[in-house]
């Protein structure tokens, strides 16, 4: 069966469909029913003018954004979306019967995505999309992709920009369960082709980081709206995993409300506003203790030169799975992986692979896993344990002399 990841630069299927059922079944019914009963969700409705199609962006916080998104503004308009979401056959056919995605693999080159949302605009249909790629692990907006400017200007179409507020508390990325808190949200400014034409795909950027530019803990100082959560700082080591009081790294774990490092016995207690509590709290919030380590672990990148086959960090008693299509199929059900200063390998009961870092088509994480895009495929390293996957990139950014980590 041909994949809809492959094969999704074709034209949009069924708009009018999608259409009639963004409208009424969403609108009318599904959104008012689930900001009642399931969510407070207050994004700003949009009563102004606008022509189509345009292009909208928002930042990312949190997996309910498009909820915001859609509740903020009118009309109906594809999303740019990655494709972890269908790679489950049940959750395939929810998301194909509402939506006509637009589907980007985790770590592939963009090139397809720009062609998918250049028919798109040529049908008369709007986008919609994140700029930064991804959910902001630590409550910040994260760098905007450099070759966003790149594909608004060649689109030629107004563009939306679009301000979510506290989404990042409402459910973090690392978190499995959402808050009580709200959500807010706004149109910040909407863009004329005509201006965007003049600018230089740089200066695009820059507008994008300035008006999607957030700090959740600097606007929840000032507010102080609790976002209250079962088990408050569950799965932090998702994220957080070197101690900030010893330098263990992947020691750290979460209980209930409080985060604590097994080695040295540092513990924190995260409140209901998001900030870190305790008798010695080295930093108050997450944002704060994710950039320390990021710095911290570019510190020790002379010593990881000095002894490239040293191992950095590893994870044991994984499982390896290739992704064939839309799905995943698993290959190995007890590997290890591991990086040094020049490759990442998987050892296994099946298989021995050791792919040298500069060949690397893309490394990326998703929850409890990474992915490693090398010669046109796609495997996956999914943990067994609470861990944070995310540090591989990390590192492998920084050996690379990457400046945004």
């Amino acid at each position: 069966m041909a994949s809809s990841v492959e094969n999704r630069n074709n034209d949009p299927q069924h708009t009018w469909w999608y259409r009639f059922f963004m409208k009424v079944p969403v609108r009318c019914f599904i959104l008012p029913i689930g900001k009642f009963f399931l969510y407070d969700i207050r994004t700003t409705k949009y009563k102004g003018e606008y022509r189509k199609p345009f292009l909208l962006v928002y930042n990312h916080a949190c997996d309910y954004d498009f909820i915001g998104v859609i509740n903020g503004f009118p009309g109906y308009y594809r999303h740019i979306m990655s494709d972890s979401l269908i790679k489950k056959p049940w959750r395939r056919a929810v998301i194909k019967f509402g939506t006509n995605g637009i589907f980007r693999r985790k770590g592939e080159n963009a090139a397809a995505v720009m062609e998918a949302v250049k028919h798109t605009i040529d049908q008369g249909i709007s986008v919609c999309m994140a700029p930064e790629g991804e959910e902001t692990p630590n409550g910040v907006t994260q760098r905007i992709r450099s070759k966003s400017g790149i594909m608004i200007k060649n689109l030629n179409v107004d563009l939306i920009t679009y301000k979510l507020e506290g989404g990042y508390l409402f459910k973090p990325k690392w978190a499995s369960h959402r808050s009580k808190g709200p959500m807010y949200g706004h149109v910040v400014n909407i863009y004329k082709k005509e201006d965007l034409a003049k600018m230089t795909p740089e200066e695009i950027n820059e507008i994008l980081q300035r008006d999607l530019d957030f700090n959740v803990y600097e606007w929840n100082r000032e507010k102080r709206i609790k976002y209250d959560r079962k088990c408050r700082a569950e799965h932090m080591e998702r994220s957080l995993h070197i101690c900030p009081k010893c330098e263990a790294m992947n020691r750290l774990h979460s209980e209930g409300h409080v985060f604590r490092c097994l080695e040295c016995g540092y513990s924190v207690t995260v409140d209901e506003y998001g900030f870190f509590q305790g008798d010695d709290v080295r930093f108050d919030n997450f944002y704060d203790w994710d950039m320390w380590q990021k710095e911290h672990l570019r510190s020790m990148r002379p010593q990881w030169e000095a002894e490239p086959e040293k191992i950095i960090t590893s994870n044991s008693e994984c499982t390896l799975k290739k992704r064939v299509g839309d799905n995943e199929e698993v290959i190995d059900e007890n590997v290890t992986i591991s990086i040094n200063f020049t490759d990442i390998m998987i050892k296994g009961d099946k298989v021995d692979f050791r792919f040298p870092l500069l060949e690397l088509e893309g490394l990326t994480s998703t929850t409890l896993a990474a992915t490693i895009s090398h010669d046109g495929d796609y495997y996956k390293v999914v943990a067994n344990e609470e861990t944070c996957m995310a540090r591989y990139r990390t590192i492998r950014r920084i050996i690379m002399e990457q400046e945004f980590l």
